[in-house]
C-alpha cells in the first residue's frame, strides 16, 4: 500500500515538473522581450497630412450629406415630422462617424510625427542650446461646415496663410524664434556631431467626436507629447507631456 502511495505521489510530482516549467519559462522570455515600438511613430509630415485630409475630406462630406438630408421643413410636412427626421438623420451622422472612427481606430492610434530640428547655437557659459524647427505639417483649414482645431498650449499651434492665392493651414512647433535646450556641453556636442539625427517629435491624436454638433462639425488634431530625440540612437534629449 505503502509503495503504491510513493508511486502515485511521484507520478503527481513529476506531472507538475512538466506543467509548471515550462509555464516559468514562457514568462521570463516574455518579460526579456524588449517593449515593442509604438507604430506609426516615425511617420514624416506630408503621411501624416495624408492621414488628415482623408479623414478630414470624410467628415466634410458627410456633414454635408447630413445638412442637405435635414434641409428645411417642407410645406407639407409638420413641425412634429421635421423634428423626428432631423433627429433621425442626425442618428445615422453620428454612426457614419462612429463607424469610420473605429475602422480607422482614431480611438486608440496615437501618431508620432518627425520634424527635423536645426541645431543654431550653444551657449556654453548658460548651457543653453538654441534651437529651430522650420518644418511644418500642412493641415486642412477651416470651413463653415468643419472646423479644425488644436487645443491651446505652449509648443504646437495652428495657422491659416495665403499662399500664391491659395488658402493653406499648417500646423507648427511654436518657438520664438527659438526653443531653448537646457544642456550639458558633452551632450550638446554628441548632438551636434549628430546633427542629422536630430528631430522634434510630435504625437498626436485625432478626435472626431461631434458632441451636440450646434455650429458645423469639429475636427480636432490632439498633441499629446512633444520631444527632442536623435531618430538614430532612439535617444530622448527632451520631452513634454501636453494632454
Amino acid at each position: 500500500m505503502r509503495t503504491f502511495l510513493r508511486d502515485v505521489i511521484r507520478h503527481y510530482t513529476l506531472l507538475l515538473t512538466l506543467v509548471l516549467i515550462p509555464s516559468l519559462l514562457s514568462s521570463q522570455s516574455t518579460q526579456a522581450t524588449p517593449a515593442t515600438p509604438l507604430p506609426e511613430d516615425n511617420l514624416s509630415a506630408a503621411d501624416f497630412t495624408t492621414i488628415l485630409k482623408e479623414a478630414w475630406t470624410f467628415l466634410k462630406d458627410e456633414t454635408d450629406n447630413y445638412t442637405k438630408t435635414v434641409g428645411k421643413k417642407t410645406e407639407f410636412e409638420t413641425t412634429a415630422e421635421f423634428e423626428k427626421r432631423t433627429v433621425d438623420a442626425r442618428q445615422q451622422y453620428f454612426a457614419k462617424i462612429t463607424k469610420f472612427i473605429k475602422e480607422k481606430k482614431f480611438d486608440q492610434r496615437v501618431i508620432g510625427v518627425i520634424l527635423k530640428a536645426d541645431l543654431e547655437q550653444y551657449d556654453a557659459d548658460n548651457q543653453v542650446y538654441n534651437i529651430a524647427c522650420r518644418s511644418t505639417i500642412e493641415a486642412p483649414y477651416n470651413l463653415p461646415a468643419v472646423s479644425t482645431e488644436i487645443f491651446a498650449n505652449g509648443y504646437v499651434g495652428l495657422a491659416d496663410t495665403i499662399k500664391k492665392g491659395y488658402r493653406a493651414s499648417s500646423i507648427h512647433l511654436k518657438f520664438n524664434p527659438y526653443f531653448r535646450w537646457q544642456v550639458a556641453r558633452d551632450i550638446a556636442r554628441s548632438a551636434k556631431n549628430d546633427d542629422a539625427s536630430v528631430f522634434f517629435k510630435v504625437r498626436f491624436k485625432i478626435d472626431m467626436g461631434q458632441g451636440e454638433m450646434k455650429k458645423g462639425a469639429r475636427f480636432a488634431v490632439v498633441p499629446k507629447q512633444v520631444m527632442l530625440i536623435n531618430q538614430r540612437t532612439n535617444t530622448v534629449y527632451w520631452e513634454q507631456t501636453l494632454r
